[in-house]
């Protein structure tokens, strides 16, 4: 009689595809899916019924109660979910983002922090969290995060439901939005949703401030709402779409050349601006810099940060562009 195949899965590996409330329970088939998704078996010597039993098993098996997994009889088939547990929730979150351990739980509610610590302590799981601090912005501070949105947000991720919740614009105009959630983006002291609204199909997650997002709450799953592709990592999908630029696809090349002075002058090839950057001394304190950027806010937001210590070369619409907002900024200080 052959010899049945062994099944390297961890608790926590089954555990962790079983949705937690207030996600919806799944099935066993359901289960198997995500396992499949996220494991890489050996088909040919591995039935899926094996698979299904080696589960059952462990869903069984008291060790589990500590995951607050249980089963629901009362439907065909049987459904499966995980009440709230703040240990693992924290420990969840933990493996995933201790790299920003320090950042992290500052957005967590009080008594999940000294678990989120505790855990830390308990499971030596990436032991450069200790060697990195994530600085913040001697001029910005982070937006104020309620603690209660950013559990229903964590949970979403987590499992892999919708929400549903209500989005201030720039204006303050608010409108309600329903999103399957692809994950987080952190940027400078702010935090950003990634998602697909549930009604599109598209590749491209729009990008959400957490800060501005009120009254979330959890949608059902449906089988047409598009989740993130398992196949790519939600870096490999920002980086294809250069998300995390702030930018558009109206947004073109463009050819700058930037002449800077003073102390601008010495550190201005430490971060580059694109690949094909050149710097050309003129002398000790005054250099051109030649790049092919892109034309976007963020750019001109980079310029406006030396002040008198840069002068726009080309393109030339650029040069007039900003020379218009200096003599509209003489004029609002000479009207005062």
């Amino acid at each position: 009689m052959p010899k049945a195949p062994s099944i390297e899965l961890s608790d926590l590996d089954i555990v962790s595809v079983i949705p937690e409330e207030p996600a919806a329970p799944i099935t066993l088939g359901e289960i198997i899916k995500r396992l499949e998704n996220n494991h890489t078996f050996d088909k040919k010597s591995l039935e899926t019924r094996n698979l299904e039993q080696f589960v059952r098993r462990v869903i069984k098996n008291e060790k589990l109660r500590f995951y607050k997994v249980y089963e629901d009889c009362s439907t065909r088939p049987f459904l499966y979910g995980r009440l709230r547990n703040p240990y693992i929730q924290a420990l969840t979150v933990l493996k995933q983002l201790s790299f920003l351990n320090d950042k992290v739980t500052r957005f967590l509610p009080l008594h999940h922090q000294a678990i989120f610590q505790s855990s830390a302590k308990q499971n030596v799981i990436d032991r450069w969290q200790q060697y990195i601090y994530v600085a913040p912005s001697a001029v910005w501070r982070s937006p104020d995060y309620s603690a209660e949105a950013l559990r229903v947000l964590y949970s979403a991720i987590e499992n892999q439901h919708p929400i549903a919740f209500d989005y201030r614009n720039m204006k303050g105009q608010a409108r309600r939005k329903q999103l399957m959630p692809w994950g987080l983006m952190f940027k400078a002291e702010k935090i950003y949703l990634l998602g697909v609204e549930v009604h599109l199909d598209i590749d491209k997650p729009a990008s959400y401030a957490v800060h501005r997002m009120e009254n979330l709450a959890p949608l059902p799953m449906e089988q047409n709402y598009r989740c993130k592709p398992d196949t790519k990592t939600l870096t490999q999908i920002c980086e294809e779409h250069e998300i995390g630029l702030f930018s558009s696809h109206r947004d073109k090349k463009i050819a700058i050349e930037l002449k800077f002075y003073g102390d601008a002058a010495r550190y201005i090839d430490e971060t580059p601006l694109s690949d094909d950057q050149k710097v050309i001394s003129l002398a000790d304190d005054c250099r051109v810099l030649k790049a092919t950027v892109r034309d976007c806010y963020e750019l001109k937001k980079f310029i406006r940060g030396f002040g008198v210590n840069v002068e726009v070369l080309a393109p030339a619409e650029l040069r007039a562009e900003l020379t218009a907002e200096l003599q509209a900024l003489l004029k609002r200080y000479a009207d005062a």
